[in-house]
């Protein structure tokens, strides 16, 4: 009886330890693949208390909204770095409309996202300290053997005083889960806020 007690047991703590493996795999499978580089100038600090505006995205994808839903969510997460004023992403972009030359108004109309301003250009017209511009590289869903939510995006942080770019950042991620699917919106948000947590080192009072 102790015998056959005791193989039930180990077959029964081996079954548990098959299941805990296959859920640990699958746990694994939910993350994504992430891709991260983030750069700063040497010395680079903006002061506290510094102004900034999040430019229009230039849009590198299929997604007609693609730059906007980008600088919308880096925007609101600009609104949590400390020393940082933020300005309202809708008046960023009033003012940049009401700046452009006449002859603008009547060129062949392009998408909002598509053309991004110079940044230098665009700091000194908002009036701001420094502007956060960027691109979107992906935002949509991959095709394969199941559709994978990808994001991929890319920002630096230019000084509008002198033009000099004082951080620069690419991130990507390819969204996965068995589970549950992710949205590009959720895969979008982690990016954004990777993105914003490699740029806090280089406000003075995050350090």
């Amino acid at each position: 009886m102790r015998r056959k007690g005791a193989g039930m047991m180990g077959k029964g703590v081996r079954a548990c330890g098959a299941l805990l493996a296959v859920g640990l795999l699958l746990a694994g499978c939910s993350f994504g693949r992430i891709n991260s580089r983030d750069f700063a100038q040497p010395g680079a600090v903006l002061p506290a208390g510094s102004t900034v505006a999040v430019l229009p995205f230039e849009n590198l994808t299929n997604h007609p909204n693609a730059g906007q839903i980008a600088a919308d969510i880096v925007s609101t997460e600009l609104y949590g770095v400390d020393g940082i004023r933020s300005m309202d992403v809708s008046r960023v972009r009033s003012r940049l409309s009401a700046a452009k030359p006449a002859a603008d108004a009547t060129a062949t109309e392009t998408p909002a996202d598509s053309a991004p301003p110079d940044a230098q250009a665009a700091g000194r017209t908002l009036g701001v300290d420094a502007v956060l511009s960027g691109s979107v590289s992906e935002y949509g869903y991959q095709h394969g053997l199941r559709e994978e939510p990808v994001v991929g995006l890319n920002a630096r942080l230019v000084r509008s005083s002198d033009g000099a770019v004082l951080w620069t950042s690419s991130q990507s991620e390819a969204g996965r889960g068995y589970f549950s699917r992710d949205s590009v919106n959720n895969v979008a948000q982690r990016v954004v806020t990777r993105m914003i947590d490699s740029l806090r080192p280089v406000v003075a009072g995050n350090r």
